[in-house]
């Protein structure tokens, strides 16, 4: 059984169609260039000619598109989680993390097959820079994580603190955080509140009552 080989057109021939494959018994045209001394017209087909990509660069490439595209999600959702935790809006950007998570994934897998493939190792400034940006997923991460979970576990009850936002609105926040209010009780009659500012509690018919704290 004869080997694969491949075409292999000489740098002074005008560019082959892609994909472009003599037939047996192929001749170049007469009026083309003279191949430099030496070219051989047809390699083994695991010879990569100039301007093919191999599979491990493809890889690599892929690799690297999906671990910027996994940081920045991943970010991006991290920060938004943090900032947005005393909202319910703070679920839909967790669901950012999880994006980049998976992009991450998707990257070492690609990676794995890269180096297998041939491709060099990450060195140098690109190996830095790769630390450094699982080091900003780790940190956000955890910090993402503590705020949502955190503010999971509040609950609007008697001893509960409250912050006034721009727009007047009542947040429930961690009492270690601002707050210019503390719930003092849970009535069913907005008469047993001892001062004039209260909420309407989780269950129907029942209010949040506030003092200044």
């Amino acid at each position: 059984m004869e080997p694969a080989v491949k075409f292999n057109p000489p740098p002074n021939w005008p560019a082959p169609p892609e994909g472009f494959s003599p037939e047996p018994g192929w001749t170049p045209d007469p009026s083309l260039p003279a191949p430099p001394p030496g070219w051989l017209l047809w390699v083994d087909d695991d010879v990569t000619l100039a301007g093919e990509t191999t599979e491990g660069t493809r890889h690599y490439k892929q690799a690297v598109t999906s671990f910027w595209v996994g940081i920045g999600f991943f970010l991006a959702g991290a920060i938004s989680t943090i900032v947005t935790s005393n909202s319910t809006s703070g679920v839909y950007w967790y669901g950012g993390m999880i994006v980049g998570v998976i992009s991450l994934v998707r990257a070492f897998a690609a990676y794995r097959s890269a180096r297998k493939e041939g491709a060099p190792s990450l060195r140098g400034t690109a190996r830095i820079v790769a630390i450094v940006g699982l080091v900003l997923v780790v940190g956000t991460g955890i910090t993402a994580a503590a705020s949502f979970f955190g503010q999971e576990s509040l609950s609007a009850s008697a001893g509960s603190c409250w912050h006034i936002d721009d727009e007047d609105t009542a947040q429930l926040v961690s009492c270690e955080d601002a707050h210019e209010y503390k719930a003092v009780s849970l009535v069913d009659d907005i008469e047993q509140c001892p001062g004039e500012i209260y909420l309407e509690g989780d269950d129907a018919g029942t209010y949040l009552c506030l003092q200044q704290d």
